[in-house]
């Protein structure tokens, strides 16, 4: 599985959570270069930090998006590096960009949001381009900033996060990036595909907006097909228990005890430790609607239960009981999670200070088999090879505008 992408190239002009679906090509083996200002791009110093073992300091989302690219440093404001990136797209098969299509290869496009691919696709009609915007490259809301928060909140999902009185909250940890990078890979292999017949790249327009309404399964739809209903806030447990968030001797648990027979062992377990033989009476059995009506007398009882427990020690009994139960574990928990260890769910990636950085490897095995991570490069570490060697650009040519 390893290089399955080896033959294509990537021009990444995105910037932190974004470059994600760049780092996602990288780890099928494409050429993935990433374009930096002068002196690295400012995500790599943005938090959380992570310190290196030669004391230097590396943001953590850096190292997770740039591993495995190569990295070239170019002034796009000056005419060397226009000049030089026009260079490279000419070698490209895909420039994935965070913002709209260069309107020329030095600048973001202004409007009208389509003419910057137009002009591209005039000079390299093999040229496949991703854009990732707030709200897209059509309709009023095309020159509108925004980002992952804004994403959550246009899309209508926000709402149905929190507790109910209290604000509501947005998904923590670059979600709506995620959602859009992995639709613009997603666009790109069927784009390939295309090309692969036609001879001719496309433009692959991503919004944030969409992308958050398109992952939020259990919500978006509710609201499109109900009229417009809007789900109500019940923070980290469901109105349908036991389902949610339960404290217990070391930190809490997370507990989807949803079918009738899950709902009956979990019952009995209750009734055995707690002597409450209530618990398994008719009137709860069923689904959970049944035991709706209950919802604060049965999460009484099931803290009675998991208050005796520490968070591990509880998962592993409600799993060996059949009932669907999993620690609320700490970054630190992860870290050091045994499963995750004996699956091989990290890899070591080399640092720029030459050290190894643990990340996680992409959630894809087949046959056993993951893919590779690759090194995380310095700013401007293939400069030379790149442009000097391949591109023909000399060490005296001046590369940054």
């Amino acid at each position: 599985m390893t290089g399955l992408l080896h033959s294509l190239r990537v021009i990444d002009l995105s910037r932190g959570p974004l470059s994600y679906g760049a780092r996602m090509l990288a780890d099928m083996g494409a050429d993935v270069i990433l374009v930096e200002p002068p002196g690295g791009a400012a995500s790599r110093r943005e938090p959380p930090v992570h310190r290196l073992a030669s004391g230097e300091e590396l943001s953590a989302v850096f190292a997770f998006t740039a591993a495995g690219k190569r990295s070239v440093t170019l002034d796009l404001a000056g005419p060397a590096g226009s000049a030089a990136l026009e260079r490279l797209l000419a070698t490209a098969d895909v420039l994935f960009c965070a913002g709209p299509p260069p309107e020329a290869a030095g600048g973001p496009a202004a409007a009208p949001a389509g003419r910057g691919y137009r002009e591209l696709a005039d000079r390299h009609p093999g040229l496949i381009i991703s854009s990732i915007t707030p709200y897209g490259l059509r309709g009023p809301r095309q020159r509108w900033r925004g980002g992952d928060l804004t994403a959550w909140a246009s899309s209508g999902v926000m709402p149905a996060y929190g507790d109910p009185d209290r604000a509501p909250l947005a998904p923590r940890g670059g979600l709506a990036f995620a959602a859009a990078a992995l639709n613009a890979v997603m666009g790109i292999t069927l784009a390939l595909e295309s090309r692969h017949h036609t001879g001719r790249g496309e433009l692959i327009d991503i919004s944030l907006q969409e992308a958050a309404l398109s992952v939020a399964l259990e919500l978006s739809p509710a609201q499109a097909l109900d009229n417009g209903a809007m789900f109500k806030r019940v923070g980290n447990r469901r109105s349908a228990p036991p389902m949610g968030h339960y404290p217990t001797r070391d930190g809490a648990v997370m507990i989807v005890a949803f079918t009738p027979w899950q709902w009956t062992a979990l019952a009995e377990w209750i009734r055995d430790e707690t002597g409450i033989e209530d618990v398994t009476s008719d009137r709860y059995h069923g689904t959970p609607a049944n035991r709706a009506p209950y919802v604060e007398q049965i999460d009484g009882w099931v803290e009675r239960l998991t208050s005796r427990y520490g968070k591990q020690d509880f998962a592993e009994e409600a799993q060996r009981r059949g009932i669907p139960v999993s620690p609320v574990n700490s970054v630190a928990d992860v870290l050091r999670d045994p499963h995750l260890d004996a699956t091989g769910g990290w890899a070591a990636a080399t640092s720029p200070g030459g050290s190894g950085v643990r990340l996680p490897v992409p959630p894809l095995f087949v046959d056993g088999q993951s893919l590779p991570v690759g090194a995380i490069p310095r700013a401007g570490e293939h400069n030379d090879e790149i442009l000097a060697r391949e591109l023909g650009l000399g060490r005296d040519e001046p590369r940054h505008g």
